[in-house]
């Protein structure tokens, strides 16, 4: 595969396109670029003798959310990627790309093979950690609300929709990152709350 000129199809795709209200535009592109380098790296930690298809966990990352905005996104994504790329890949590569993407949200249904279970991970632990508080702090900007709704979601919200999403993941090394990223969070509001009341670090 090509993977510059699949890279580019990406960028045309999804670069600059507002694919949720709640998102910068040009959101699904970067967070799959980011799915990607997670999912390689993840499968170099629980897979490290299958690097075979790497290929096709990277340019299924690329496009796993091609179809956001259009829901359901993984149904009308995988009909989208098979249009892009059934020029620039092999049958077969496009078949498992096309697995990724359209059954990239669909976790824990049924045994998945490991490329898709490595990119449903990624794309999970994309979303926690300092991308979560950036996701988190973007929805209430653009819903002009204050710093306490940002505040009253890690209340109220946040732990329970943690520990619902820890469940979805397929493997040990991901519920490790994944809890290194919650605590990040956990330390990272607590700073901001007590900022927020007009105390110190060092009180």
């Amino acid at each position: 595969m090509d993977f510059g000129l699949i890279q580019d199809k990406a960028w045309q795709s999804m670069g600059k396109r507002h694919s949720h209200p709640d998102r910068e535009p040009g959101y699904a592109y970067y967070h799959g670029q980011r799915v990607a380098k997670i999912a390689t790296r993840l499968r170099e930690l629980v897979l490290p003798a299958q690097s075979g298809d790497d290929d096709v966990i990277v340019v299924g990352s690329w496009f796993h959310d091609v179809g956001k905005g259009i829901e359901p996104h993984w149904e009308y994504g995988a009909l989208i990627c098979r249009e892009i790329l059934q020029d620039h890949c092999t049958n077969e590569k496009l078949k498992q790309i096309v697995e990724i993407v359209g059954e990239h949200t669909l976790r824990k249904t049924k045994e998945y093979p490991h490329y898709v279970q490595l990119v449903q991970d990624a794309d999970i632990l994309d979303h926690f950690g300092s991308q979560e508080i950036w996701l988190n702090f973007w929805h209430c900007a653009y819903r002009r609300e204050a710093l306490e709704h940002s505040l009253e979601f890690y209340r109220e919200s946040y732990v329970e929709h943690v520990a619902q999403v820890r469940t979805l993941l397929n493997y040990p090394k991901s519920v490790e990152i994944f809890d290194e990223k919650d605590q990040f969070v956990r330390t990272f509001i607590e700073r901001l709350r007590r900022e927020a009341e007009g105390e110190l670090a060092i009180d």
